[in-house]
């Protein structure tokens, strides 16, 4: 769904008094969960003013990785989350604990916030931002509302763009040798766009393809080609490739075993 299918969702839950506790919400960090995040911190506290003095409003607790292991600690968890979040609200009403790369956060912090989450004080929202959901703690996605967002910006155009539209466009490939040749194909563009990309520029050109990638296998999720749980799957695999691509790992192997891993829908 896009961000304001996704605010319109959540928003008409908090009216109705139905709100989730949390929301773990997928998408771009910096773009479109930044984006949902807002929206509904507007909603929550109306006279707050303009973004910069929402994200500052004591009533709203944020916390992101740090360090150079941008991880989250467990001693930041409870002093700007937990801690936070179980005071008494100082407008009289909602509490919002904002976390950014919920992913990153270690076992020890993860099962710390966990706690919070299965007992939360009355009247808290807590929204769980995040590119990459299959690496947070199942029994936190359990007990969250998921919201997947289209990785709309950074995605490639013209020819690269084509190139893979022309696979995922095209009728289901369910044989093991047209799987394979679709990941050669694969490895191919991304071979491409990174023999014409600066070396300080290929970091940048291989995310751009793989949110490519997932535009077209959320596409399938959203207009309902595929089962839910298939499409998650999908979009497990591809994050998965994104980091062993990331970790240096040979680009055809990687786009191969992702092929064969993918389920398409059939057209």
């Amino acid at each position: 769904m896009d961000v304001a299918e996704a605010f319109d969702l959540i928003a008409h839950a908090i009216d109705a008094g139905r709100a989730a506790h949390g929301y773990l919400i997928c998408g771009d960090l910096r773009g479109s969960c930044d984006v949902l995040a807002g929206r509904i911190l507007a909603k929550l506290f109306p006279d707050a003013g303009g973004p910069g003095e929402l994200r500052n409003h004591p009533d709203v607790a944020t916390l992101e990785p740090e360090g150079k292991s941008r991880t989250i600690h467990v001693k930041s968890m409870r002093e700007r989350i937990i801690d936070p979040m179980a005071a008494t609200s100082f407008s009289g009403g909602w509490k919002v604990g904002l976390v950014i790369g919920a992913d990153r956060m270690e076992t020890e912090a993860a099962n710390a916030f966990l706690k919070t989450l299965e007992e939360p004080p009355p009247q808290t929202l807590f929204l769980l931002l995040t590119d990459s959901p299959d690496a947070i703690l199942p029994t936190i996605v359990s007990r969250t509302q998921r919201i997947d967002l289209p990785l709309s910006e950074g995605i490639l155009e013209g020819e690269p763009y084509a190139a893979l539209a022309e696979i995922f466009r095209a009728p289901a490939l369910d044989g093991i040798t047209e799987k394979a040749r679709a990941g050669e194909r694969l490895a191919d563009i991304l071979g491409e766009l990174k023999a014409e990309a600066a070396d300080e520029d290929v970091a940048l050109v291989r995310k751009s393809f793989f949110k490519t990638i997932m535009s077209f296998v959320r596409g399938w999720m959203t207009a309902a080609e595929l089962p839910r749980y298939q499409a998650f799957r999908n979009i497990e695999a591809v994050e998965e490739a994104y980091r062993q691509c990331e970790r240096a790992m040979n680009d055809e192997a990687v786009l191969c075993f992702l092929t064969d891993r993918l389920v398409f829908p059939t057209r």
